[in-house]
């Protein structure tokens, strides 16, 4: 009776033991399952091996020994069983005896070998892991985002894919490979960077599918020189297959943008492949997308019936702190938040003015001479006669050294920050800390309802999401630069709506000047999709990164144009009703409808439009002067400067062993002959219309600033989107 239930007493223990584990892994997430079976070699489960040492002295007791000799005998058997040595000879009569206490020790045994079996798991299984997930991705069919670097942000890049058969490259050790094994990240060790990307490059041309790679090693020397590993095995293809590969391969590089013009030229020699990445670039496109500075405008200083700003509206924009994000914002909204005013019955450029707080010399800054200021350091104070009639300056800046701990800073500030319903002013905080930010943005809301701001809104850079924000969004506060969300991620990374458009946009623009070269009245499906390949292809062979951006700006422009008509554009799952094609036509032309009886040709439902040379004065010519206005707002920022006159009529460039005239356009010294006010394109027509003895008509470029809102409707309704009422 007593062996019957000691034994009890023991499979009792074991079964508790049994499902203590499996319990423990059952509701453990990945990783605490992993850690949860690694302790197995830390003698997780060594009670099995105490239940086994009474279990021993039974059978002993059994077989005629007394208590201590029993008990001393069991320990050397029980301590054979760590190494998988079962002795059963001494165990034997016992288990005849009683069948609880046979099934108890088979049930031991068993427990024994599965515990052996976790423990072996827990040294090797992320070595198995690795090469069963080396093996999958060889023989996957599906395309694969390789991601050279192994931080943080990459991680995140890395957990935002759904869709790649993906893996991280690094030369990976130790504890930093546990910590991805963990997380269910797959990665490679590699220690030569230079030959894997030679052997990866092999399988790109032998495999039928497309990889995207990532290089953000967080050393831009790493960077640039992994970009070259990549354009040198991509220069040793034959020309055929060089002129294809951007097809296959996407190359991605994260950098400094202190060092952008060197990232350039990498571009310019990567055939098509390579895309700089300026993360700061990326949050300042997210933020002028989501809050143009018209978002916040209404009737009391937008005329809908003309789309010019009031005259007696000041549009104010404060930085605090002119790091690198300040810059970058600054930059992209000079090129996209510009606006227009009625003088002497014409659409004239209105001024945002830019105040910038900073305890540096922000204005003295080589990024900022090289790209912003080199119109108003190199042409702006040059003789004017050698150029067509020069634009205004995008914007007006005033700088004031100071930091927020001066004690003239809310003096100055409350001085720019001007009151009453119909002035506009935004703040922009970026000088410290996530909480150091949030702590000023509090500050300010308070000072705002103290000098009785009505109109003043506040954007806060953060770098990830703070519970403390949640109040102040409540309050005209909003929280821009979450990195995660609007860098570090696939989708942004790729092609994201506003650069789908751009894309789209693009390829229209090929079809109507096709159209316009040939004169053709029909085409065919087979020359459209010509035509569109042709455009896909030299978007990434032919066209600098300036080129397009130059495409992308316009397409972020798009809202705050319709936001001067009272429109607005959603996403097709917003509740709001859409505005139909021919509503839009009527608030946008009505009185000035684009001519689409011309020409014959559709292409994806849109139509091809004629413009004629002949000018009439309406709220849609307001709005191309508009966008010819942002353009020249968007060059400036990437330091383009006008072409003299004199390049217009004489610079010529060999094409296809051909001497071509540039007409002034030449993107790698940053020139364009159409840097000029709007007045000053119609000379520039008569001027090479003359030189090459054509038609004015031949050498328009003032349709362009018609185009954005002429195929606006078509545009969004293609990328997803719909026009509301704002």
């Amino acid at each position: 009776m007593v062996y019957q239930v000691v034994t009890a007493i023991c499979l009792a223990v074991l079964v508790f033991e049994v499902l203590l584990v499996v319990i423990s892994i059952l509701t453990k997430n990945r990783e605490e399952r992993i850690l949860f079976i690694r302790s197995f070699k830390k003698g997780k489960c060594a009670i099995i091996y105490f239940t086994a040492i009474p279990l021993y002295c039974m059978a002993h007791l059994y077989n005629g020994e007394n208590f201590i000799s029993a008990f001393f005998m069991a320990i050397p058997e029980v301590a054979g069983l760590v190494v998988l040595k079962y002795d059963f000879d001494s165990l034997l009569n016992l288990m005849s005896a009683f069948k609880i206490y046979e099934f108890t020790i088979y049930f031991c045994f068993v427990l024994i070998a599965i515990n052996a079996i976790m423990f072996a798991l827990s040294l090797t299984a992320q070595h198995i892991w690795n090469f069963i997930n080396s093996l999958k991705n060889a023989v996957s069919k599906k395309d694969e985002l390789i991601l050279i670097g192994n931080n943080e942000q990459n991680l995140d890049i890395y957990t935002s894919d759904s869709n790649y058969v993906k893996s991280i490259i690094d030369n990976i050790k130790g504890e930093d490979s546990s910590k991805l094994y963990l997380k269910n990240v797959v990665h490679f060790s590699v220690s030569n960077v230079e030959n894997y990307i030679k052997n990866k490059f092999d399988k790109i041309l032998a495999q039928n599918k497309k990889r995207v790679v990532i290089i953000n090693t967080g050393n831009d020397e790493n960077n640039m020189l992994y970009c070259r590993y990549f354009i040198s095995n991509v220069s040793l293809l034959k020309q055929e297959l060089k002129e294809k590969v951007f097809e296959r391969l996407k190359i991605f590089v994260f950098g400094d943008s202190r060092f952008q013009t060197i990232y350039d030229d990498i571009v310019h020699d990567g055939f098509g492949t390579i895309t700089f990445v300026n993360k700061y670039q990326k949050v300042a496109m997210d933020f002028i997308n989501n809050y143009p500075l018209s978002l916040f405008m209404n009737e009391e200083q937008i005329d809908y019936k003309t789309a010019y700003i009031k005259p007696d509206v000041n549009v104010n924009v404060c930085f605090i702190g002119f790091g690198k994000t300040s810059q970058q914002i600054f930059l992209t909204s000079v090129a996209n938040n510009q606006f227009i005013t009625e003088e002497n019955g014409s659409p004239v450029l209105k001024q945002v003015n830019y105040h910038i707080f900073d305890k540096n010399n922000a204005q003295n800054n080589k990024n900022l001479n090289h790209s912003y200021y080199r119109f108003k350091n190199e042409v702006d104070s040059a003789n004017k006669k050698e150029y067509l009639e020069l634009p205004k300056l995008p914007a007006n800046e005033t700088y004031y050294g100071l930091d927020i701990n001066d004690t003239k800073f809310y003096v100055k500030l409350k001085e720019v920050l001007k009151p009453g319903s119909k002035n506009c002013n935004y703040v922009v905080i970026a000088f410290g800390s996530d909480l150091e930010n949030i702590d000023l943005a509090q500050k300010i809301i308070e000072k705002r309802k103290e000098w009785n701001l009505t109109n003043l809104n506040v954007f806060v850079k953060v770098r990830k999401y703070h519970k403390e924000q949640t109040l102040l969004e409540q309050d005209n506060c909003y929280f821009i630069g979450n990195e995660k969300k609007v860098v570090y991620n696939i989708d942004k990374i790729l092609e994201d709506k506003i650069q789908k458009m751009a894309k789209l946009r693009d390829e229209i623009y090929e079809l109507e000047y096709n159209v316009d070269k040939t004169g053709k009245t029909t085409l065919t499906q087979s020359d459209v999709a010509e035509i569109f390949e042709r455009a896909n292809k030299n978007w990434y062979t032919q066209k600098s990164q300036l080129e397009r951006e130059s495409s992308l700006y316009c397409c972020l422009s798009l809202r705050s144009k319709l936001h001067m008509l009272g429109l607005d554009y959603a996403d097709n799952s917003d509740s709001r009703e859409a505005v139909t094609e021919k509503e839009f036509l009527e608030i946008y032309a009505n009185g000035d409808m684009p001519n689409v009886t011309k020409y014959k040709v559709t292409a994806n439902g849109k139509k091809i439009v004629f413009y004629p040379l002949e000018l009439i004065k309406s709220k849609r010519y307001n709005l191309a002067v508009l966008e010819h206005l942002r353009w020249n707002s968007f060059m400036i920022s990437k330091g383009v400067i006008p072409a003299t006159k004199e390049q217009i009529l004489s610079e010529q460039k060999i094409v296809d062993g051909i001497a071509k005239f540039t007409s002034g356009k030449n993107y790698g010294l940053r020139r364009h002959g159409n840097l000029t006010t709007f007045e000053g394109l119609i000379d520039f027509r008569k001027m090479v219309a003359e030189r090459d003895k054509v038609d004015e008509i031949d050498k328009d470029v003032i349709k362009y600033d018609y185009q954005i809102l002429d195929d606006a409707y078509w545009l969004l309704t293609s990328s997803g989107k719909k026009i509301v009422r704002k």
